[in-house]
């Protein structure tokens, strides 16, 4: 994407300049607070001489207005004297209008090239992406790069183990010693049930679960394990009866009430049973009831 950075205040279109162009010529360039600039935005200071930065926020006002300016700032450069003077605009710039500000800012400028126009700055922004995404204000209407960071972040929270409560952990198959993901399969049964209703109990099976699952569990929830067209019934009874290492019962008035909850709780309660394991079914009290 192109910007012509029209979104950006003067303050932004200087930091942006100065975190491009110090990135470009591997230098790091002091800040200053806004107010008179005395002809610099940025400023490297060496023992030999300083590299000085500054960056004129024209793309309203266009080519003839800075130039004007330029002229003006001629006196402030001069004086300040630095061994390579750096111009950084968002106004439109031909090879003729950057020819025309070297000879106005004169000898501390040491090539044209060292005018950077808003080309110059898209294609940095394509060479330095971090950049690009660390300002914000730059790319808030860019769906593109809103898709990046969006992806980025989801990948990463993806990534990020949660915690298991402790009081469910203690009940859960035994985890590998190494730390893996996955639980030890000792037996088929290898899948943590949630027993709920729907709709009432959807939301909170699809923020449990990707919980659960993060942390190497499998689990088998209705509304992310079924697909359409699926023998629902038979593939619920199939995994729980088969499958199931542990039953969490989402309880409330309203799941407890519904018909096929109270099936799925007769056949967890028979496996309890035949499986000896009197903490089979573990409780979730989501309300008072």
């Amino acid at each position: 994407m192109n910007y012509d950075f029209a979104s950006l205040s003067h303050s932004e279109f200087e930091d942006l300049a100065r975190d491009l162009i110090g990135r470009e010529i591997e230098l790091r360039f002091e800040a200053f607070p806004e107010g008179p600039d005395d002809g610099m935005d940025g400023r490297h200071a060496r023992a030999d001489g300083s590299v000085v930065m500054q960056a004129k926020h024209y793309h309203r006002s266009g080519f003839a207005a800075l130039k004007s300016k330029m002229t003006k700032e001629r006196l402030s450069i001069d004086r300040l004297a630095p061994t390579r003077y750096i111009l950084v605009t968002s106004a439109q710039l031909t090879p003729k209008n950057k020819n025309a500000l070297a000879e106005i800012i004169g000898p501390s400028l040491r090539t044209p090239g060292d005018i950077f126009g808003p080309g110059d700055l898209n294609a940095l922004l394509r060479k330095y992406p971090d950049i690009e995404t660390a300002h914000q204000e730059l790319w808030a209407q860019s769906t593109s790069v809103l898709q990046t960071v969006i992806t980025e972040a989801v990948g990463k929270a993806l990534l990020k183990p949660w915690a298991v409560p402790a009081v469910l952990a203690n009940l859960l198959p035994a985890r590998e010693a190494t730390g893996n993901a996955a639980p030890v399969e000792k037996a088929a049964r290898d899948t943590i049930f949630l027993i709920k209703a729907s709709p009432i109990d959807d939301e909170f099976a699809l923020w449990l679960a990707p919980k659960l699952e993060a942390e190497g569990y499998r689990v088998f929830a209705d509304i992310l394990t079924l697909q359409p067209g699926d023998r629902w019934r038979r593939e619920i009874n199939q995994a729980l009866q088969y499958r199931a290492a542990k039953v969490l019962l989402l309880c409330r008035d309203a799941t407890l009430s519904d018909r096929h909850v109270q099936d799925d709780l007769d056949i967890a309660l028979g496996l309890s049973k035949e499986l000896d394991d009197s903490r089979f079914i573990i409780p979730l009290r989501l309300e008072p009831g």
